[in-house]
């Protein structure tokens, strides 16, 4: 024994002034039981100071803390006593909780040991106390930190070959929170195979380098269902003994299936892109060919019979062939790139091209049966590609005649406006047969999708004008109700300096 150690323990049993210094100022509290008489028990005054009561106020008595200490725990604290007695290379060593004389609680780690009769009858305890509230009170906050993160924590403690979890990792595991964790801590739980290897060479590398390793694989839990997890490993070394492992467990189960769906669809949007982009490149090469022999027969067809160029129904004729003709050179045009820029907007005057629109789709009979309506100002502008918008015309228009209501005196009101500095507006209002939105608002736009009996329905013409919209940076708001009509608004951005000033 070092001198030292030996002068200092004659000087406790010599001077009470060193004992007192002693249990005051490195103890939380100090306490001695009699076993023999069990309700018989010193507690010192730093312990009862701790808890905010008046040492002259509280008896020796065990009563005294057995009626401040959480029920739970004083059940545990017999148990482990209990246990202490019966195996003394069991240590009593427990963290209990007691209230304060205020109320709060205070979290203290209660040790002791049993002193003994030379036949091993136990006869006194002495305990000290140690106050970790501020400790617990630090585990508490990252408790609730991880339980909103969804991170677990985990520990193996490699000497004495034992693991640890928090409640968040065995729920990310599966385990109930009284499951005692295996020794391997959570790297028997990833899928066995490449997951489990890629998790092994991570423990590995994080032991061979002396730093932190974080990698993703795939657990399966306690209850056999498979889930994308992150783990950080950590060692710990003393000198150059690794001593401890640790880290965290995250569940990414729903970020990393959520983006492998991401990009199967990106990958499947890409094939379709192409796809769509040689079919557009086929029908407007397929579609200016047979526009040009229209044209080209109707132009005979003038020099052969001069008199035609006084008939109405051929004056309508040429006019709609001309229109097509425009139409499908403009969506050449477009369909040639894959993008566009700015270049490809420009600034047009919106009547003149419903206007157009109309002659092009209501034959001359129609002209005295459907009512149409302008309610446009007179030089109102819209930056689009022209293509485009003389398209989603041409679709908004033709529905609103194709489902007119047979009951009623057809009209369409074709509108315009401006929201704000930023953006434009128009709309094609009817009074025809109308939809019921409830019904068919997912549905309104989808490819092949009909809603009235027609013979001319083909499921195609709103798909295009929604993707031609799109296409341009706007959107479309629909109002409709069945037996009162429909009214679809188109909102497009301003790009020119003299709409976004106006």
């Amino acid at each position: 024994m070092n001198y030292l150690e030996s002068e200092l323990r004659n000087l406790v049993k010599e001077d009470d002034k060193i004992f007192d210094f002693l249990q005051e100022s490195s103890l939380d509290g100090l306490w001695y039981w009699d076993l023999i008489n069990p309700e018989e028990e010193w507690m010192n005054n730093t312990f009862w100071e701790r808890l905010g009561y008046d040492p002259e106020k509280m008896p020796h008595k065990s009563s005294a803390w057995m009626d401040i200490i959480f029920p739970e725990d004083l059940e545990i604290a017999r148990q482990k006593v209990a246990e202490h007695i019966e195996h003394p290379d069991r240590p009593y060593d427990q963290i209990t909780r007691y209230t304060h004389a205020d109320g709060q609680t205070v979290w203290i780690r209660c040790r002791g040991m049993i002193l003994r009769e030379n036949d091993g009858t136990p006869i006194r305890m002495l305990g000290a106390h140690t106050d970790v509230t501020a400790l617990k009170q630090k585990e508490e906050i990252l408790e609730r930190c991880n339980t909103a993160t969804n991170i677990g924590y985990w520990e193996i403690n490699i000497q004495k070959e034992q693991a640890a979890y928090s409640n968040i990792a065995k729920r990310i595991l599966g385990l109930s929170s009284d499951m005692a964790p295996a020794p391997g801590g959570p790297l028997a739980f990833f899928k066995e195979g490449e997951h489990r290897t890629k998790v092994e060479k991570a423990f590995e590398t994080a032991k061979k380098l002396k730093t932190e390793q974080k990698t993703e694989a795939i657990i399966v839990t306690d209850g056999g269902n498979e889930k994308w997890c992150s783990i950080l490993i950590i060692p710990e070394f003393r000198a150059d003994y690794l001593s401890k492992l640790y880290g965290t467990l995250y569940d990414i189960d729903e970020r990393v299936r959520s983006s492998k769906k991401i990009d199967e669809l990106f990958k499947k949007t890409e094939k379709q892109n192409g796809r769509l982009m040689n079919f557009a490149h086929t029908i407007t090469h397929n579609l200016r060919s047979q526009v040009g022999s229209v044209n080209s027969f109707i132009e005979l067809m003038e020099i052969d019979n001069p008199g035609l160029v006084d008939d109405e129904v051929f004056r309508y004729l040429k006019i709609a062939s001309k229109r097509l003709s425009e139409t499908v050179v403009h969506l050449s045009d477009i369909a040639v790139g894959d993008e566009f820029d700015e270049n490809d907007y420009v600034s047009l005057d919106l009547k003149s091209i419903a206007v157009e629109c109309v002659k092009s789709v209501i034959n001359f009979e129609e002209l005295n049966d459907i009512e149409i309506q302008y309610n446009i100002p007179e030089g109102f502008r819209v930056d689009a590609i022209k293509g485009y918008l003389e398209s989603i015309l041409h679709n908004l228009i033709t529905n609103a005649i194709k489902y007119r209501d047979p009951e009623k005196s057809p009209y369409i009101n074709i509108c315009a406006g401006r929201e704000d500095d930023q953006n434009t507006w128009f709309s094609v209002e009817d009074n025809g047969l109308g939809l019921d939105m409830e019904k068919y608002r997912s549905k309104l736009f989808g490819l092949y999708t009909t809603f009235h009996k027609h013979e001319d329905s083909s499921g195609i013409g709103l798909f295009v004008t929604k993707n031609q919209i799109l296409a341009m940076d706007g959107d479309i708001e629909v109002e409709s109700e069945p037996g009162v009509g429909s009214a679809f608004k188109v909102i497009l951005p301003n790009r020119s300096a003299e709409l976004m000033n106006v």
